[in-house]
């Protein structure tokens, strides 16, 4: 099969039709016209994308209510 670079696009919806839908790996790779390794390696990487901007996420979120409170980053560095 031909090596072909998945967009995020692509690599979402084989992160959904194998995780949520609970189609197996080489059905998507038919289906997108690929190989089953490269479905596996977009599926990993999806999830990686997905673990960053959820903590990216979760520190936007403490940074907001930290703020709330009343902290703000220092002018300087602390240390130096």
């Amino acid at each position: 099969m031909a090596s072909l670079k998945m967009t995020e696009r692509h690599k979402a919806m084989a992160y959904i039709l194998n995780r949520e839908f609970g189609y197996p790996m080489t059905a998507i790779a038919n289906l997108m016209g690929v190989a089953q390794s490269t479905i596996s390696s977009a599926i990993k990487d999806f999830e990686y994308q997905r673990l960053i901007k959820n903590l990216e996420q979760e520190l936007n979120n403490a940074r907001e209510e930290l703020k709330s409170l009343g902290y703000n980053p220092p002018d300087v560095i602390m240390g130096e």
